[in-house]
């Protein structure tokens, strides 16, 4: 028997002892804080390749990490963990088996103490946040954990609901390959063939239909917290004396710690000395409710104790503007702070997972509108990284984020700008504030794709605003400093900022996208 088969048979046979254990606490009222059972953790054999999602493979999770003096490890995280309604009932206690990566520095001297975990997409394995603030994190001396929640391929997948009668749903061809257990098993059978959850579609339903979110989710990202934050001498952080954990979870896993939050579990499930297991919580990229559900912009049960951030790139801005939907004003007591950052996008062709393929917006619905030629490439990683700081600063030294404008709305939507086309308010980096381009979403143009896109100013424009590209580029510098004296922009990042526009801009207008 090797040594995943000798630990897991040791898990199976805890089990029925940590179940009782479970089941007991299940029991007890949800207002009384308790502890979850503690999960094992296995180093997961080489198989002669880079595990999904690896930092060192080649892509959008590509970092140096050597240079950076960090290594990567995958582990098995099993437990027994609750599987939770949409709704918050604990309708069972079971077992799961899934997987995890660590990035932490070689050098325990140079971690700073916090754990930033977040949930892998369910396209392609994607650690979103990891993408928009990899860089930031390693100068800093973070580690990151990426884990996978998923399933089994059931025979009615929740990720991809029948569509309404007379609508094509091409979502099913598009991301098929690239979800559940099925696909990481395709990826490399040997390392995933051990992973196993919960699920069961008639018993967790979420807007009338299956629930297309794991029902252990909660559990096991409270779990794989606790073992973090715990210090074991066998665990995947010994030696760097974890002291805080931040949940950074982006785009639609970002529903689950907001039902972890909405159902009170932060106040419910804490360490054994009565700590939290969440140190912050920043989310981002989702309208909560848009797979199902009421619009909830605010959990029912607030962290008393920790921060809330929520980021919304323009793209969830002008969503939530066209469907009138309100948002909660900032506060200190909770610590609650929303933030809209304009010219930034929903996706971008740098956030794509693993065999994950996007066509542009030319490819689809409106493929000669001149709004649906481009893609925003700006460097959306450093407001992001910015205000990831910013939270990190709250927690550690109380000082409280910074409070930023809201989009300016009106009945239809959003204001723009008639002078530069663009939204009037929100988190505006430089490439808005002297901008070269119309910042579009997809909800307004109907490209038809995920990405949202852009429309370059023709060269007349260009002049007409700025004179000379001399001029633009100055001003540019300008709004950068700016940025980083509003803290839009973090000191480090603002030396790689370059303008949007080229000198050969102001003289001829850019070709469409050959694509």
């Amino acid at each position: 028997m090797d040594v995943v088969s000798k630990h897991l048979a040791r898990f199976f046979w805890r089990w029925g002892i940590a179940l009782c254990l479970a089941g007991t606490m299940a029991a007890r009222a949800e207002t009384i804080p308790f502890t979850l059972p503690m999960p094992i953790a296995i180093r997961v054999p080489d198989s002669g390749a880079l595990p999904l999602s690896s930092a060192l493979r080649r892509g959008t999770e590509y970092a140096d990490l050597k240079h950076a003096g960090y290594v990567e490890e995958e582990y098995y995280l099993s437990g027994v963990a609750p599987a939770i309604s949409a709704q918050g009932q604990i309708v069972a206690q079971t077992p799961y088996v899934t997987r995890f990566l660590i990035r932490k520095p070689s050098d325990p001297k140079h971690f700073n103490g916090t754990v930033i975990i977040e949930p892998f997409s369910w396209f392609g394995e994607r650690a979103a946040g990891w993408i928009l603030t990899k860089d930031y994190l390693l100068r800093r001396g973070f580690a990151f954990v990426g884990y996978t929640l998923n399933i089994n391929t059931p025979v009615q997948d929740p990720k991809f609901p029948p569509p309404p009668p007379g609508v094509t749903d091409e979502s099913r061809s598009q991301y098929g390959t690239i979800v559940n257990f099925d696909f990481m098993r395709r990826f490399d059978y040997a390392r995933y063939a051990p992973l196993g959850s919960y699920y069961d579609p008639q018993k967790f339903t979420r807007g009338g239909l299956p629930d297309p979110f794991l029902p252990q989710a909660q559990g096991i990202g409270a779990e794989l917290a606790m073992l973090l934050k715990s210090n074991r001498a066998d665990g995947p952080a010994a030696g760097l004396d974890v002291r805080r954990i931040y949940v950074n979870n982006w785009a639609v896993q970002a529903q689950v710690w907001f039902d972890y939050l909405d159902q009170g579990r932060h106040q419910q499930w804490r360490m054994p000395d009565g700590r939290p297991l969440i140190d912050a919580y920043m989310t981002g990229k989702f309208s909560y409710g848009e797979v199902a559900g009421p619009a909830l912009r605010l959990p029912s049960r607030l962290p008393p104790d920790v921060p809330f951030v929520t980021i919304y790139s323009q793209s969830e801005t002008v969503h939530d503007a066209m469907e009138h939907i309100a948002l909660p004003p900032d506060s200190d007591r909770p610590m609650l702070r929303y933030y809209e950052v304009m010219g930034t996008s929903h996706l971008r062709a740098a956030d794509l997972g693993t065999g994950e393929i996007e066509p542009w917006p030319n490819q689809r619905g409106k493929p000669d509108d001149p709004r649906c030629q481009f893609i925003y490439d700006e460097p959306a990683e450093m407001p992001f990284s910015a205000l990831l700081d910013a939270m990190d600063q709250w927690v550690r030294n109380n000082r409280p984020m910074p409070r930023a404008a809201r989009v300016t709305r009106k009945p239809d939507g959003i204001w723009r700008d008639t002078r530069t086309g663009n939204p009037a308010g929100g988190i505006r980096p430089p490439w808005i504030t002297v901008p070269a381009a119309e910042y579009w979403t997809d909800f307004e143009t109907g490209c038809g794709v995920v990405y949202d896109s852009k429309r370059p100013y023709s060269a007349a424009r260009l002049r007409k605003l700025y004179g000379t590209y001399t001029n633009y580029a100055r001003r540019y510098a300008a709004a950068t400093r700016d940025a980083v004296r509003s803290g839009v922009i973090l000191p480090e990042d603002a030396a790689h900022l370059t303008p949007v526009a080229r000198p050969e801009d102001f003289e001829r207008d850019r070709p469409r996208p050959l694509r």
